[in-house]
């Protein structure tokens, strides 16, 4: 196959798209004007006009689309909200078209508003808004969906509403994850002398931070009808090459490369704000300060003030697989995945740690299925089935936060696949347990092991735990297997990660021709989850821990989870 070099010059990377937020405007800052802005837009959509030139179209668009799909009776139920999802940007500016369009016909009003609107239905409700959202958040948007209004509610001056309808706004942020508002309507019908009444009921409950919908992710561009700028080739050579067709290899399991999206850009990379701090091999793919450091042979001891940076640092990252996970669904491809992890950590003001770290070309690594590590985003949809591992690591405040986990892609995963997410679940766990002063890093791997043979998986040892900090990788050296010759005692202020990779099969793997992806040998499935912890006075704290709005996407409780 006919290979292209990718160099690597010696500049900073070309300033990203056009920013959506204001200049100055913080996510959180965004997200609460979204937060308005949703609301302005459902209180302007309280108009006479809607149901017959918005509500209707949208429903006969969605009948024809189902009659085409052939799935009869798909929109014949009485329910369903109209689903309009847009950047902020574009949210305000509706909001500003609709006041001024007032004297303004019905059908010519809300023609392009019934356009870019869908049917949602309460099946949809994830597609539309993310998976692991709060149980209370996702029953009010499936109530508007198949209950809009209460039968024959009754209006304050004693006559009966007999129509209504329900919309539901999804605003996009520039950081990648989306703020979702939805009112019911109640519509008085009107006679010879009066006018027609809508009152709007818009919900208190606001889902932020939600994902972007699966339509609103269906890539523009794929392989099959690629763009002059952003061409899909297969990676090859750790990054510093790419092919236009698929390399050979002998393949263990099912899962198969896909071609990734390639910028035409200097650095063939997916572009960074000017204005974010890089660290040394963001222009160069060579982490030099890494390489050169005595942090290698010695670990680090961090004063509580930089440990505290480092919490700030991790939180980002947190944030970042977070908005990730949400936005895992069937249909989804890694490389939408990626892109989402982008726009969280460099509208936060950090920089993916993975981007260009030794040539790898994404910022962040999705690992499916058989995939032990490093998996490339690529064109790939998710299946109903498969499991992937997000694996995320944020720069920013001069230091890296890096974690990962492993989650389930829709409800069709068995259970002997929900056995092998929990058993490497249970492996981090008892992994952290072992962290306090005084502790020998060697005896992780023990512990580790001793509870994923008791579970009949296998421990990967190819690949180890880590110190982080201001380096990527540093000292100390953690291997999670057992009879490992790691070096060294826990003191307080060390930092690293526990990171064990469990296979449902043999430990041994092999790499694939991207030089980066790590599959188990014999293609069975493998999972890890990994957090970045400092060793306390007392133990340890995990820096990347869940927080309240994490999603919950695990298929077991806490109590089933613990080692």
């Amino acid at each position: 196959a006919p290979i292209t070099s990718l160099p690597h010059p010696i500049h900073h990377s070309p300033i990203a798209g056009p920013d959506r937020r204001r200049p100055g405007m913080t996510p959180a800052e965004e997200a609460a004007e979204a937060t308005i802005a949703a609301a302005e837009l459902l209180v302007a959509l309280a108009d006479p006009g809607v149901p017959e030139h918005l509500v209707a179209k949208v429903r006969a668009a969605a009948a024809t689309a189902a009659g085409t799909a052939g799935a009869s009776g798909a929109c014949s139920a009485p329910g369903g909200a109209v689903f309009f999802e847009a950047p902020l940007a574009a949210i305000k500016s509706l909001c500003m078209i609709l006041a001024a369009a007032k004297d303004r016909l019905p059908e010519m009003r809300y023609k392009a508003f019934a356009g870019k609107s869908r049917l949602l239905m309460p099946a949809d409700v994830e597609v539309a808004v993310g998976c692991g959202l709060p149980r209370v958040q996702m029953d009010v948007i499936i109530a508007l969906c198949d209950h809009p209004l209460p039968a024959a509610a009754a209006a304050t001056d004693g006559s009966t509403a007999t129509n209504g309808y329900a919309i539901v706004v999804s605003v996009a942020l520039s950081c990648g994850t989306n703020v979702v508002r939805g009112a019911s309507y109640c519509v008085t019908p009107g006679d010879a002398a009066t006018a027609s009444m809508v009152q709007a009921s818009v919900s208190d409950v606001v889902l932020d931070p939600a994902a972007p919908s699966v339509w609103a992710m269906t890539p523009k561009h794929t392989p099959e009808n690629p763009s002059k700028e952003e061409p899909w080739l297969w990676c090859l050579s750790r990054g510093r090459s790419r092919a236009e067709k698929e390399p050979p290899f002998a393949y263990a399991g099912d899962l198969r490369p896909f071609p990734i999206m390639t910028p035409r850009n200097p650095l063939h990379l997916r572009t960074v704000p000017a204005d974010v701090s890089r660290p040394d091999y963001a222009e160069t793919a060579d982490p030099v300060s890494e390489t050169r450091s005595k942090l290698q042979q010695i670990t680090a001891t961090y004063s509580p003030g930089e440990v505290e940076t480092l919490r700030r640092c991790c939180r980002v990252a947190r944030g970042a697989l977070d908005a990730v996970v949400r936005a895992v669904r069937p249909g989804v491809t890694t490389e939408e995945l990626d892109k989402i992890c982008h726009a969280y950590i460099t509208a936060h003001g950090g920089y993916p740690s993975p981007l260009n770290y030794y040539n790898f070309p994404k910022a962040c690594c999705t690992s499916v299925n058989e995939v032990i590590c490093h998996g490339i985003p690529d064109a790939r949809p998710l299946r109903d089935g498969d499991i992937v591992n997000i694996d995320v690591t944020a720069y920013i405040y001069g230091y890296h936060g890096d974690l990962n986990e492993t989650v389930l892609v829709g409800g069709g995963c068995d259970d002997k696949t929900k056995h092998l997410l929990m058993t490497a679940y249970k492996c981090l766990q008892k992994g952290i347990e072992q962290v306090r002063p005084g502790s020998r890093y060697r005896d992780i791997g023990e512990e580790v092991t001793k509870l994923a043979t008791r579970r009949q998986c296998s421990v990967v040892k190819s690949y180890c735990g880590h110190g982080i900090g201001t380096l990527f990788h540093c000292a100390p050296n953690i291997p999670h297997y057992a009879k490992n010759k790691a070096v060294g005692a826990m003191k307080e202020g060390h930092v690293f990660t526990i990171e064990p990779m469990i296979n449902a099969g043999d430990w041994r793997d092999v790499t694939w021709p991207d030089g980066w992806t790590a599959v188990t040998k014999d293609g069975k499935w493998s999972a890890q989850y990994e957090h970045t912890m400092v060793v306390t006075a007392d133990g340890v704290e995990v820096l990347t821990c869940r927080t309240d709005t994490s999603p919950n996407v695990f298929p077991w409780t806490e109590a089933e989870s613990a080692p």
